[in-house]
């Protein structure tokens, strides 16, 4: 075979699995945690909290979440002007190029000039954004807000004043790490700017990993009722697991199972920590994987499987890294 020969892409190939929706890095599911994240965004707006910060730890899934966020909000509230910002791609050497990246980042062409002449014309994209969109409110989501420092701040601060004179308000929703947006907060309190914690970050709030039952039971459904290809495919699990899918199998009804499997695969405070989401997704992938290579093999049904999928992500590892963060939080209280 030529090395620039392909062979033709099929259900069960490779390529077929790598294109699949569980596979893609795009796919994002509307979790519990994700749902009730909504929901407080969505009491936001409507009372016209200026801000609030959400933080979880490493691996819950917090850029995702956002990324759901943002579709739900333009779905569900289409007034509203969304804006995605990642703090961290714009941690730049000088506020003239932190100016830059923004306009760019918002779709503006124009990126000469002074730092006063981008930062009013930031402003002013933003306001006739908010006008072309017939939008009271302006919703700026901010992601990796663990690496905001005071001028990040205070330029929220001058956005929010001008969009006011305009009658738009602006409301940010911050996604940060811990423990280092701690930190942010902490730094904030020490320069006195009292202010801008009370109008960005006075409430803040955990975006909580997985943990309830009915958050696993949520998310296996979605894996059984989810079709791809969208006109005559499969349900995702029926397209891994077609010979178990026909005798009855379903991913929701392994919640049970899979939970004896955490309790056996991690330290017993995975319960009250929390699954993180990219150990969740990595299990599952690995499950389904393994059952279905195991089908394909006309192999016995893994009993077993979800031990060695837990296993495999490492699990018992990412719980042990969340716990001496939480422990390193605890200290510094």
């Amino acid at each position: 075979m030529e090395i620039d020969e392909r062979p033709p892409k099929t259900a069960n190939s490779d390529g077929g699995l790598i294109d699949h929706p569980v596979f893609r890095s795009g796919t994002v599911i509307p979790t519990e945690p994700i749902n009730e994240l909504y929901q407080i965004v969505r009491q936001l707006v409507f009372v016209r909290e200026t801000g609030c910060c959400f933080t979880a730890h490493s691996g819950v899934g917090k850029t995702r979440a956002l990324m759901m966020l943002e579709h739900l909000v333009r779905r569900r509230m289409p007034e509203v002007l969304v804006i995605p910002h990642n703090t961290w791609n714009h941690q730049v050497a000088s506020i003239r190029a932190f100016y830059k990246h923004f306009l760019a980042a918002i779709g503006h062409p124009d990126l000469r000039g002074e730092t006063f002449d981008l930062r009013h014309r930031l402003i002013r994209r933003l306001v006739d954004m908010a006008r072309a969109n017939k939008s009271p409110v302006v919703l700026l989501l901010i992601d990796e807000a663990n690496a905001m420092r005071i001028d990040d701040f205070l330029f929220l601060k001058d956005v929010y004043n001008e969009l006011d004179k305009d009658g738009i308000q602006l409301i940010t929703v911050m996604m940060g790490q811990e423990p280092d947006f701690g930190d942010v907060l902490a730094l904030l309190r020490e320069r006195g700017r009292l202010d801008l914690i009370s109008r960005f970050a006075r409430r803040k709030m955990i975006f909580r990993a997985f943990s309830k039952e009915e958050d696993f039971r949520g998310l296996f459904r979605h894996f059984d009722t989810s079709i791809y290809p969208m006109e005559g495919g499969l349900t995702w699990v029926q397209h891994f697991m077609p010979v178990a899918w026909e005798k009855g199998f379903r991913l929701a009804d392994q919640v049970g199972t899979f939970l004896d499997a955490v309790d056996r695969c991690a330290t017993p405070a995975s319960r009250s920590v929390g699954i993180p989401g990219r150990q969740l997704f990595i299990a599952i992938r690995r499950y389904l994987l393994e059952q279905m290579f195991r089908e394909q093999s006309k192999k016995a049904f893994a009993e077993l499987g979800w031990d060695d999928s837990l296993t495999y992500a490492m699990l018992d590892d990412a719980i042990d890294t969340i716990n001496q963060e939480e422990k390193r939080e605890r200290r510094k209280r």
